[in-house]
């Protein structure tokens, strides 16, 4: 019996020495890959220096609109509109960024939830008493509620203006315009001073875990790829899970040419942040492209994952700049072709969500629940 014993734990002895080597042998690229250099390029090239131009454009916005709403005319409203414009453009290669600082504060529910409920807003205005950080405001803001107050309040530039000269609001709508455009300023500069400390935190949580910052930034990625550009951008305007189709939930609503150019820039954005490219895209860095290469995942056809990936997304990219009538109308007129890029977008979901997550060894740690 002893011999016996003595035999067992030998042989476990054994076991154990050679899962040991086994593990220690089998260190694949993924095992050796240097996350902290991923996530150093990130915060560097991309993050930081997103989050400074957002807040220098917000930070112009909200100038041009305090100046607008001091002196209400037709020049000062263009000025409004280009100062709108182009800080819009420069957030759809900010809004992926949902983690850290940004998922703290809830960054989004401040920026770009869509539609704007035009009730709810005007409603505000009429009692001079709102809480922009109340929940309930979240589609009483941002820039959908600017493009309604710069755009859409009416039918032509003279009747916009008189919203703001004449009308028996006028004042009150003034004070409203300044305010959620200064919301937005505080809310990004915030986020900007909060990543200057949260770098360092940031770049040297390297591991998988479900609080890793790789892992919190690669479910925020997926989730700002599923949830609010395939489906909030094309999915939930198109009607493709109730079959029909809401052109009022496109983006950009009151300035239908923009809503194609910003999904365009969505998708080139997830592309370049993907490929570990600098927010400027003038320099190419070390990203999650370079990661799932390592790692050498092949799909069913021998080809690597992270190369399929990014040709998914530049089929979408190119499905999306085909569509040459505004979103809005193109979701009513053009159904099928929207439906077809729908489509395309989708197909890099499973990409993303399983296979990529999947070699990465971390796990999808948010809720799908947007019926699309």
């Amino acid at each position: 019996m002893g011999k016996y014993l003595q035999f067992l734990m030998l042989a476990g002895l054994l076991t154990l020495v050679a899962a040991c080597k086994k593990n220690d042998d089998g260190k694949g690229p993924a095992d050796s890959f240097d996350r902290k250099a991923m996530l150093t390029n990130y915060a560097d090239n991309y993050i930081i220096p997103a989050y400074t131009q957002m807040s220098q454009e917000l930070d112009e916005l909200q100038t041009a609109i305090n100046s607008f709403t001091s002196n209400p005319d037709a020049s000062g409203l263009q000025q409004a509109r280009d100062k709108w414009e182009q800080a819009y453009f420069t957030w759809q290669k900010v809004e992926l960024l949902e983690f850290g600082p940004a998922e703290d504060v809830s960054l989004r529910m401040f920026i770009n939830i869509y539609p704007v409920t035009v009730s709810k807003l005007n409603a505000n205005i009429a009692a001079g008493n709102y809480d922009l950080e109340a929940f309930g405001n979240k589609d009483a803001q941002g820039f959908p509620a600017i493009d309604y107050l710069i755009n859409g309040i009416a039918a032509t530039d003279a009747d916009i203006l008189s919203q703001y000269t004449t009308d028996v609001q006028a004042t009150a709508r003034r004070k409203y315009l300044n305010d959620v455009s200064g919301k937005m300023y505080s809310k990004v500069s915030g986020v900007l001073t909060a990543w200057n400390t949260y770098r360092t935190t940031f770049v040297e949580s390297t591991g998988t875990d479900a609080g890793s910052s790789f892992s919190r930034m690669v479910n925020s990625y997926v989730l700002y790829y599923e949830r609010y550009l395939r489906s909030g951008k094309v999915g939930i305007p198109a009607g493709v899970m109730t079959g029909i189709a809401l052109p009022g939930h496109t983006e950009a609503y009151y300035t239908p040419g923009f809503g194609n150019e910003m999904a365009v820039t969505a998708v080139s954005a997830v592309t370049g942040y993907y490929e570990g490219k600098s927010f400027d895209g003038t320099n190419d860095g070390t990203g999650m492209y370079d990661y799932l290469k390592a790692i050498a995942t092949k799909d069913d056809s021998g080809a690597l994952m992270a190369d399929v990936i990014k040709t998914e997304l530049d089929e979408a990219k190119t499905a999306l700049s085909g569509l040459n009538i505004p979103l809005r109308d193109a979701v009513q007129t053009s159904r099928p072709q929207v439906l077809a890029i729908y489509d395309q977008l989708q197909e890099v979901v499973a990409l993303l969500k399983v296979d990529m997550v999947s070699a990465f060894g971390i796990s999808i740690t948010y809720v799908d629940n947007d019926g699309d």
